[in-house]
């Protein structure tokens, strides 16, 4: 546990984990190699991890503010599992947790951070040479391994993963010792894939994303389709012998087909996985993670590729030269074919232009016909708007009249009505206005008396009341006295019946008791306190710092 006296200012570590792998994953470092180094401070961490993609592991210097002055906090940047230590000792952030999370803390100057250890994905790409297949081919193959390191809190997502792997990875595995421990594990996975394939399956291993894998696929059944529908005379005679048919497909096995796919989806599922599987046997008690087993190139021996190279030349090129002949007799066949057609088009070209100019002088004369019917039809309904207008016009003008005459009859009618409801209304207003004033005025003359009446009553009964309180203050106030005098030690209370005696005892008592308080005195002067208390002494003299009384 960290000591009372370090303050912690980080970010909230309250995202789920699926967001931390989400932001990590999406930072990745490719690289043929894996170390360690020293960098002058933690500030400087990002700019060095960004440019130097062979870091795994940084060991930051002192945090100061100059060269002799130290600094009582110190700061973990974001995307980093940090190691603090105080005085050589590492410090715990938690309980089992050595990793101090991004932000600023607090502390003494004796604590720093020591390592920091990147949180992205590191891509650890090597080609591996010399790997034989089952037929003794010699091959090349490129392969990625994508790791990290296992720092994060333990998860649904990720449960092998805990804080102690970085202490782990630091100071057991460090980042040197993984690529070796990578490279040997990745060399001989590699070449136990290759020994179990032949060299022309080796090229199924490749690791391949979900498009072309899928594109792969269609690609190997359109041509097992395409052989099965051809074999079944689907085609309608593509192929005029079987001879056309090798130099245009090359000679190959009934299977190869099935081979191929087989060959396709198992190097892009089933050897990855393997590889993957294998490695995190080895490396996950370790404290790291391989992601990924990515295959990206395999290379043959040019001999080899030679061969398979013409192999193919020489199938494309009879493929060529057949569909070049096939084309020449297409292109014969279809000239022909465009020369006879424009000599038909021709002719009844010649026969639609003779049948046209016909039909043109018979709807010139059927138009002219229309023509001249449609310029009588235009004639009479001039003249007959003409009559309607001016009929319609006189009718307007007399109607207009008689509307304005309504008009202002009407307004003259609704003026007078107007103006005589409104002195009603004024007339009624006023007396309303008049009649509730009056019943305010009685209203508010009734309840002024009643309020007075209500005053009078209330003082009546409240007078006992006030009296009584009154008696009851001076009740208390007279009990606060007498409990006053009786909390005084120096008074004395003699009763008038109960006996002379009885009161000069009680004197005596308290003379004597004043006495002895005073400290040591004289037979005479308790007789003088006596007196002084009977009330029969009149004066009381002090000499030489004794007190005495004369009576």
């Amino acid at each position: 546990m960290p000591s009372t006296n370090i303050i912690s200012i980080h970010q909230s570590s309250s995202s789920s984990p699926k967001q931390h792998s989400t932001a990590t994953q999406t930072h990745i470092k490719m690289t043929a190699r894996l170390r360690s180094d020293d960098i002058p401070n933690v500030a400087s961490a990002g700019s060095i991890f960004g440019e130097d993609t062979t870091l795994m592991v940084a060991r930051p210097g002192k945090n100061a503010l100059c060269c002799c002055v130290p600094t009582c906090w110190f700061t973990v940047p974001e995307g980093y599992y940090a190691l603090v230590s105080r005085f050589g000792s590492e410090e715990d952030y938690s309980d089992g947790n050595p990793v101090w999370p991004s932000g600023l803390h607090i502390g003494p100057p004796w604590l720093r951070v020591t390592h920091l250890v990147t949180k992205q994905s590191m891509v650890f790409n090597t080609p591996i040479k010399g790997c034989k297949t089952s037929d003794n081919v010699t091959v090349q193959i490129d392969m990625s391994i994508v790791l990290r390191v296992m720092g994060d809190e333990p998860s649904s997502e990720r449960p092998n993963d805990h804080p102690s792997n970085v202490r782990k990875f630091i100071h057991h595995l460090t980042a040197a010792g993984l690529r070796e421990q990578l490279i040997g594990a990745q060399a001989e996975a590699v070449r136990t894939m290759a020994r179990s394939v032949t060299h022309t399956e080796v090229f199924g291993l490749r690791t391949l994303s979900a498009a072309e894998l899928e594109e792969n696929m269609e690609r190997i059944k359109a041509a097992a389709s395409f052989s099965s529908s051809d074999e079944d005379g689907e085609d309608g005679g593509a192929y005029d012998d079987k001879q056309e048919r090798k130099d245009l497909e090359g000679e190959h096995d009934d299977i190869d087909q099935e081979e191929a796919a087989f060959a396709v989806e198992y190097g892009s599922s089933m050897v990855t996985k393997n590889l993957k599987k294998r490695l995190n046997k080895q490396f996950k008690p370790q404290g790291v993670e391989i992601q990924d087993v990515i295959i990206e190139k395999i290379s043959l021996p040019n001999d080899i590729q030679s061969q398979m190279s013409q192999k193919t030349m020489v199938i494309s090129q009879n493929a060529e030269q057949r569909m070049q002949h096939k084309f020449d007799l297409q292109v014969l066949e279809q000239t022909e074919a465009i020369k006879m057609l424009r000599q038909t088009q021709e002719e009844e070209k010649l026969e639609l232009i003779k049948d046209g100019e016909a039909r043109v002088i018979e709807e010139t004369l059927t138009l002219n016909h229309m023509k001249e019917e449609a310029a009588r039809d235009v004639k009479r309904i001039e003249v007959q708007n003409w009559r309607d207008v001016n009929m319609i016009l006189a009718g307007s003008d007399t109607k207009v009249t008689k509307c304005y005459d309504l008009c202002e009859k009407e307004v003259s009618r609704i003026t007078l009505t107007a103006n005589a409801e409104a002195s009603m209304a004024l007339a009624d207003a006023r007396y309303h206005v008049a009649s509730v004033k009056a019943k305010g005025d009685l209203e508010c003359s009734r309840l002024m008396a009643q309020a007075d009446k209500t005053m009078f009553a209330a003082e009546g009964v409240s007078a006992p009341k006030v009296r009584t309180l009154n008696n009851h203050i001076t009740s208390m106030r007279h009990m606060s006295v007498q409990e006053s005098l009786a909390g005084n030690e120096k008074l004395v209370i003699a009763g008038k019946s109960g006996g002379i005696a009885a009161s000069k005892l009680l004197l005596a008592d308290a003379c004597l008791a004043d006495a002895q308080a005073a400290g040591k005195i004289s037979r005479s002067d308790a007789i003088a306190e006596l007196a002084i208390a009977s009330g029969k002494a009149d004066v009381r003299l002090y000499t030489s710092g004794v007190p005495g009384r004369v009576g």
